[in-house]
């Protein structure tokens, strides 16, 4: 363990030595004194008021796949007690959902969280294809001035790089397991709409300490990203991390010209999952960024004024229909739970 760390750390110092050129890596001592000097200079609130809907309501996309039994798909209730602690309501989106129910969903919700997991991202596949027509969505509706929010996690976030560059062998694997981490921001973080709308003592402790979550195998490379310009055109890298043999990957993305973001890193986990498997942070530095990032989130989501029919129409497609499972029980001593409770869904039609 004490190897590790140190090699960690030795590959941290490293990265950070390298030119800008490289990277663009910001050093902490001059990204915090940045913040810290607009922060004085600018009198503004930490975080924009956006009061237009005062009853968000945020699409969360279902997959299959454990811990969902056969023919079923599921929901972490992780991520919906994640947006409601920030003052949102979850409305589940099928993943085999036809094209006309995507639409009707779409227009309910304000904001849309494409969650971790372990789903196949190519063509032909329910998740993938549900997933492209939402973003697809999503993108038309702002390019109408109908301001709609995207958030991806993990899984989340490799997905949103793999709909946007259309390369379906983009991502790399990394050794990320289990493995909470700085954040290593680059020279694009210093214009991040999400660090900016953080408390500047959020954005120094995820730079400063291993608060962020990661826990993943395939993850997008700087050299992946640069060698698909569409990625670059729609998104700035605000972030790196480390795996755990010291090779980087990016850990958030940034829409330049939509509100869409994307962390490798699970914001959820440090508040409501509590495997003793994984390390996941649980310090109160470590829950306090998760909710000021679900409060970021949601902020944006009340700027949308997507809405139900009716009060009927709203209550039929709301994740309280549901009743989430307790799955993180276990049965012997050691035995591996990712998640503490799961909402299931019943198929909704045939298909991979």
């Amino acid at each position: 363990m004490v190897k590790r760390t140190a090699k960690v750390l030795a590959a941290v110092v490293a990265l950070l030595l390298l030119p800008t050129v490289a990277y663009g890596i910001r050093p902490a001592v001059q990204f915090a004194s940045e913040i810290a000097l607009t922060a004085d200079a600018v009198e503004r609130p930490v975080r924009p008021v956006n009061d237009a809907n005062l009853r968000p309501i945020i699409g969360i996309l279902s997959q299959p796949g454990d811990p969902a039994p056969d023919g079923q798909s599921y929901i972490a209730a992780s991520y919906v007690k994640w947006l409601e602690s920030a003052g949102a309501r979850v409305v589940p989106i099928f993943y085999d959902m036809d094209i006309e129910d995507i639409e009707r969903r779409f227009a309910v919700i304000n904001g849309l969280l494409l969650p971790g997991g372990g789903a196949t991202l190519a063509p032909g596949h329910r998740f993938y294809d549900t997933a492209r027509r939402l973003v697809e969505l999503a993108l038309k509706a702002n390019d109408n001035g109908d301001y709609f929010p995207v958030h991806g996690t993990c899984l989340g976030m490799e997905t949103l790089a793999v709909i946007l560059s259309s390369n379906y062998t983009l991502l790399g694997t990394f050794d990320a397991e289990d493995a909470p981490a700085p954040l290593l921001y680059t020279d694009e973080a210093a214009g991040s709409h999400l660090l900016r709308s953080l408390p500047p003592d959020v954005v120094a402790d995820l730079q400063n300490k291993p608060i962020a979550m990661e826990n993943h195998m395939n993850g997008l490379s700087m050299a992946a990203f640069i060698e698909n310009p569409a990625l670059g055109r729609f998104f700035r890298v605000v972030s790196l991390s480390l795996d755990k043999s010291g090779a980087a990957y990016i850990s958030t993305l940034e829409g330049r010209n939509y509100p869409f973001t994307a962390t490798q890193w699970h914001p959820e986990k440090n508040a409501f999952e509590w495997t003793p498997h994984l390390h996941i942070p649980h310090s109160t530095d470590a829950i306090r960024m998760s909710q000021e990032v679900a409060n970021f989130f949601v902020a944006e989501a009340r700027r949308n004024l997507h809405k139900a029919k009716n009060i009927l129409e709203e209550d039929d497609v709301l994740i309280y229909n549901f009743r989430p499972v307790f799955t993180g029980k276990h049965e012997y001593v050691g035995e591996e739970k990712d998640f503490e409770q799961s909402y299931f869904f019943e198929r909704v039609s045939h298909g991979r």
